[in-house]
């Protein structure tokens, strides 16, 4: 076997290890996206915790002027005292979901990836084909 014949081997490995996952993760990303398009920014206050719980509650108001409420997420970034206004993200088709997290950049590491991905099968191709035809 020739060196161009293992070389071709081996990126011809290179580009389906990089393309199918590139695209796994490129479809991901995108449904992610979509996905956080349906949230809808709203105002919401800081509540006291409810009885049985530790940690302090957040609540909105959806849509059809009911409140909603739902615990905060304990990432220990940032205190929040009940009676601070926030900003909620609330899922337009359930509205009982709120998150405080913006969701613009939901999807963004699986499509970042998935692009570098490709990028690496398309380049290890593109090598395959200059080495075959060289041969």
């Amino acid at each position: 076997m020739s060196a161009t014949s293992a070389l071709s081997l081996i990126l011809e490995l290179v580009t389906w290890v990089a393309l199918l996952p590139g695209i796994v993760f490129l479809i991901v990303g995108y449904v992610r996206k979509a996905m956080a398009g349906r949230y809808e920014q709203t105002w919401g206050v800081v509540i006291p915790s409810p009885a049985g719980t530790t940690h302090p509650w957040f609540r909105w108001m959806d849509e059809s002027r009911e409140l909603q409420s739902a615990p905060i997420p304990v990432d220990g970034e940032e205190t929040l005292e009940p009676g601070d206004e926030i900003t909620v993200y609330m899922d337009r088709r359930n509205p009982d979901r709120g998150r405080l997290d913006d969701p613009a950049g939901d999807g963004r590491a699986p499509r970042v990836i998935g692009w570098i991905l490709i990028a690496i099968g398309l380049a290890a191709t593109a090598v395959q084909l200059i080495a075959l035809l060289a041969e």
